[in-house]
């Protein structure tokens, strides 16, 4: 039976898709274009339309459909799936279950936030918060941007306005725009300044209220958890700052409501906020298709320094691969492909605060960001004591992990100079890294017993080399450097991604959308004969050697193609395909 992506790609005509983004040209049986990914003045990008695949071989990008819009969109799995499926027209799952209520819930929000704003801007009762807002310096075009509001001093303003318009209480509720106490439901959002929350679509999903009462606490109350808002999973103000954030190549993060539209209207339109409070692997996880700079501008204070330190620990988790580091500090350890920079906001002010007073100098201080190791080693020597030894430890174990993720030339100068910083000798801190090592590494429960299914011929080669992974992880070390990108299926190239951060089952599991965890199912309910020792090392073997084989044989057509497109020497274009061709004999023979 056809699973909701195969009835994707199936509707869905690759070449033409593709050629909404690149000028393809149809090159005998295939099409051939400027890369999208990378500049180029020789095509190199070519889509294999019987494959339902496409492969550059200049940038070494490749894949299917969604792996394409995923880069080409900067979006994740999920959101590719959800624009694919209403392209083709296919109804997923959990969309023909829960698409209307939801469609009414965004109904809901998109009302309300009309509601609250209209208060802001005539009712005289909003006048608190235009006098707040004046007093902070929000203008007229920050207020109409971000669509701010005031929510009446009532106990049913909201619901009775939208009551009105057919909206039930209970609809309310599940909006998060009621609460409910002894059987009666009323406003959740009382005499509050109010932010609309919007998604990356632009879509209301929920709301940031301010009291305007002086010393009044909690100062910021949001919505609460509901089947469209999760404030562990959006940055404020990402569907005004994701096209800034894709051209500019970087997105800068502060922390408040305010500090984003301070940037906002002062041109800064990379910046997009956590809401005020530590930032989330989910915010992260979807920025890192749209940049690979991300520079963190949180507030200065304290709080803000432990904020800032979480983050960074929590970056280095959300953008690192696994990779072979320097074999005499922490053997295989992660390290942190996108580029992380601190900005040094001066003590006491906040992004909004020193952008009102000088934009220049914040854009200075943006220029001037501090890579994550030159912060952490500040705050390091801010923070511990380190003429104590329980201080010269706190500040290794926090330090020798960033080292380690490192360039080789990089974790010796660092390695030197944490050395120098705690008077210890560098082979005490290798020692320290080698146990830090020890410590984080998890073992791996056995999952539940499951229905299965024997491993077939008919299963692909990407299938068989993932239902190995699954059922042997020990073989993790064997393919930590295999790219999930080896993988043209996208389903897979996910599945693939997803164990390698934790080859639990149930880890992996929840970490995809429902509509991948199907055909992880299918993966792990295969069976076959046991492997062991020398037989499953070859089996491993034997999958990777084809996926390169297949690599190599697309290659050729390139070389091919290339050469008649230059008028080449033919014989130079006959030594590169011979070579190629001794490549494949030599995988061919296991070599």
């Amino acid at each position: 039976m056809m699973n909701v992506v195969q009835e994707i790609k199936q509707r869905a005509d690759l070449v033409s898709m593709v050629s909404e983004y690149v000028r393809l040209e149809k090159a005998g049986r295939y099409f051939k274009g400027l890369c999208p990914f990378h500049t180029e003045k020789v095509p190199s990008f070519f889509v294999f339309p019987e494959r339902q695949s496409w492969r550059c071989f200049g940038c070494g990008a490749s894949g299917d459909i969604f792996s394409f819009i995923m880069r080409k969109e900067g979006i994740d799995f999920k959101a590719a799936l959800e624009l694919l499926a209403q392209r083709v027209g296919v109804l997923l799952p959990r969309q023909r279950v829960a698409g209307e209520r939801w469609e009414r819930l965004y109904e809901i929000n998109e009302a309300a936030a009309q509601y609250y704003h209209r208060l802001l801007l005539t009712s005289p009762a909003g006048e608190p918060a235009r006098e707040y807002l004046r007093r902070r310096g929000v203008g007229k075009e920050a207020i109409e941007a971000f669509q701010l509001g005031y929510s009446l001093d009532a106990w049913e303003g909201v619901k009775l306005y939208l009551g009105g318009r057919g909206y039930t209480a209970d609809e309310l509720l599940s909006a998060g725009l009621l609460v409910e106490k002894e059987g009666r439901a009323f406003d959740r959002f009382r005499g509050k300044l109010m932010f609309p929350i919007r998604n990356a679509k632009g879509r209301v999903i929920g709301f940031g209220a301010r009291t305007l009462e002086e010393g009044a606490l909690p100062k910021y109350i949001n919505s609460p958890q509901t089947p469209i808002f999760d404030k562990g999973s959006v940055l404020y103000g990402i569907d005004r700052a994701i096209d800034n954030i894709r051209s500019q190549k970087r997105v800068v993060i502060v922390e408040g409501y305010m500090d984003v539209i301070a940037a906002h209207e002062h041109g800064f339109r990379e910046v997009v906020g956590s809401m005020g409070t530590s930032l989330t692997q989910r915010q992260l996880l979807g920025l890192k298709n749209l940049t690979s700079s991300l520079y963190l501008a949180l507030d200065p204070d304290v709080a803000g320094d432990i904020a800032t330190l979480r983050s960074i620990e929590l970056c280095r988790q959300t953008f690192s691969r696994e990779v072979r580091s320097l074999p005499n500090l922490l053997g295989t350890t992660s390290r942190v492909e996108v580029e992380i920079k601190i900005v040094p906001l001066p003590r006491g002010k906040d992004p909004d605060k020193l952008i009102r007073e000088d934009p220049d100098e914040f854009a200075r201080l943006i220029e001037a960001a501090l890579p994550l190791i030159e912060h952490a080693f500040a705050i390091a020597k801010d923070k511990f004591d380190l003429a104590s030894p329980r201080g010269k430890s706190q500040a290794a174990e926090n330090l020798l992990p960033l080292i380690a993720e490192l360039s080789e030339v990089d974790q010796e100068f660092y390695l030197s100079r944490l050395s120098q910083l705690l008077g210890l000798r560098e082979r005490t801190l290798l020692g320290l890294a080698r146990r830090l090592r020890s410590t984080a590494t998890e073992q791996i429960p056995r999952g539940g017993e499951r229905p299965t299914r024997t491993v077939t011929l008919g299963d692909t080669l990407e299938e068989y080399c993932l239902y190995l992974l699954l059922r042997y992880p020990e073989l993790r070390e064997r393919v930590e450097e295999l790219p999930p990108e080896e993988f043209e299926r996208s389903e897979n190239r996910e599945i693939f991604a997803a164990w390698k951060r934790n080859p639990q089952p149930e880890a992996i599991r929840e970490s995809l959308p429902p509509e991948l965890q199907e055909h992880l199912d299918r993966l792990l309910s295969k069976t076959a004969p046991e492997l062991q020792g020398k037989e499953l090392e070859r089996a491993l073997s034997s999958c990777l050697r084809r996926l390169e084989e297949r690599k190599l044989r697309a290659r050729l057509i390139f070389e091919a193609e290339a050469a008649l497109e230059s008028g080449e020497d033919p014989r130079r274009t006959a030594e590169r395909i011979a070579s190629l061709q001794r490549r494949l004999a030599a995988l061919g023979s296991g070599g």
